[in-house]
């Protein structure tokens, strides 16, 4: 159990971290591998996807980029305190070796070896980055659910002021666990908070269903009609009914915890306008990127996990937003190089040949049975590849983008002695490239 004083200690420790943090001279650079222009020649890419711890690039954010006061909104939606391993679902499919069953492949990790105490070090220590990023007319949502969201409460409440707290969003949906000893739960718990009193909001209104669904019939009270029944049009409340992503769902990428576009949605709607710099630093699989690419939002997203990037990369890869892939260059845990791409490049025909990847960065229990594809279809790991027909040694800027199952490609527009390089990303979220001249 966390005493009023371990709350205090968790609070002053991610203080300290910050200003340590924030007073040291170390810094990092961040390489840009990928850019993707929608489709649009020569589009000056404004939104930036991140492989990186979000401390250090939040950081980079506000000492290198002079980001600090920049951002109109932060979407939070980190670990939950939950006591748990977060998987990703990944299924191969072979025409060779047949479709496979549904591996689970690690996320993230909510485990916390000192308890509560340390996971609100984490959260504080980031909350303080990001209140230096938010500008004074910005806003932070930060995603909860029951076990440790009164906790935090009280740590935003030192953070960015209790004057500053806005509202406390119910999320409700009908998917989730139960059990014999209490009422199912079925909601989260998001915490809004402004930067300053001069921030924005943007007032939504929805539905209100008239009791019975018949009309009231109030003198000056607008009232409508639908297959449902009669409704009147209010403020939008604090309790929000969205569906989950579920098994069915178009939007589902197999990524751990994802959440429903619709809900991120709702979010930017309210605390954000079109051209508005926008951030998710426990970016996941990408929802966040593609609803503000949708929305005219300019966008940073920031995540630590091989898995989430690609999920991401796949994601915003189909959209006509121009976007961005750099990585911490002095990232100890592999991403690229640990996997190598072969092909037959015939005049304007590439046909892939093999996907060849080291046994011990197949992160699942059944590795032995998944070497059984490597051997007899490799080409069923890939879940993601392009080609960049004029690599210029540095970036790679896909001309043609093609998804699993797809195993050739029309070459044409290489220029003189320019060089052919493809990238792309493994089922497990390991990154290849690959050159030829």
């Amino acid at each position: 159990m966390l005493s009023l004083k371990n709350l205090a200690d968790a609070f002053d420790q991610g203080r300290k971290q910050f200003h340590n943090l924030m007073s040291s001279r170390d810094s990092w650079e961040y390489e840009v591998k990928e850019h993707y222009d929608g489709g649009h020649d020569n589009a000056k890419p404004v939104n930036r996807l991140v492989k990186s711890d979000n401390l250090t690039y939040m950081k980079y954010l506000i000492k290198e980029k002079k980001m600090a006061g920049k951002i109109k909104l932060i979407y939070l939606d980190p670990p939950f305190f939950s006591n748990a391993k977060y998987q990703s679902s990944v299924q191969l499919q072979s025409d060779k070796v047949g479709k496979s069953r549904l591996y689970k492949v690690p996320a993230y990790d909510d485990r916390w070896s000192d308890g509560l105490a340390e996971y609100l070090t984490m959260l504080t220590v980031r909350l303080m980055l990001m209140k230096e990023l938010l500008s004074d007319k910005g806003s932070i949502w930060v995603h909860l659910d029951w076990h440790g969201v009164h906790y935090v409460k009280i740590i935003m409440d030192q953070v960015f002021g209790e004057k500053n707290f806005i509202n406390e969003v119910i999320w409700t949906y009908k998917s989730g666990g139960s059990n014999k000893k209490s009422f199912s739960r079925k909601h989260d718990n998001l915490l809004l908070y402004s930067k300053s009193s001069k921030y924005d909001f943007n007032l939504l209104r929805e539905k209100s269903y008239n009791r019975e669904l018949k009309p009231y019939r109030f003198k000056g009270v607008k009232e409508y009609e639908d297959e449902k029944g009669w409704y009147t049009v209010v403020n939008m409340k604090d309790v929000w009914s969205i569906d989950m992503v579920g098994r069915t769902s178009k939007e589902r990428t197999g990524y751990a915890t994802q959440k429903p576009e619709k809900l991120i949605g709702r979010i930017l709607e309210a605390s954000s306008n079109e051209g508005d710099i926008c951030a998710d630093f426990f970016s996941g699989s990408g929802t966040f990127g593609c609803v503000c690419s949708r929305m005219n939002r300019q966008w940073i997203m920031c995540d630590s996990g091989g898995p989430a990037i690609s999920d991401a990369v796949w994601r915003l890869s189909g959209q006509e937003g121009c976007f961005e892939v750099s990585f911490n260059g002095k990232g100890t845990e592999p991403w690229f190089g640990v996997g190598s791409l072969s092909w037959k490049l015939d005049k304007d025909l590439m046909v892939l040949q093999e996907y060849k990847l080291n046994e011990q960065y197949i992160p699942v229990k059944e590795a032995e049975e998944m070497t059984g594809y490597l051997e007899k279809d490799s080409l069923s790991l890939i879940k993601l590849w392009s080609i960049d027909m004029n690599y210029d040694g540095q970036v790679h800027r896909p001309d043609i983008i093609l998804t699993k199952g797809q195993r050739s490609a029309i070459c044409s527009g290489k220029k003189g002695s320019a060089r052919i390089h493809v990238a792309g990303y493994d089922v497990f979220g390991n990154r290849f490239e690959g050159s030829e001249e």
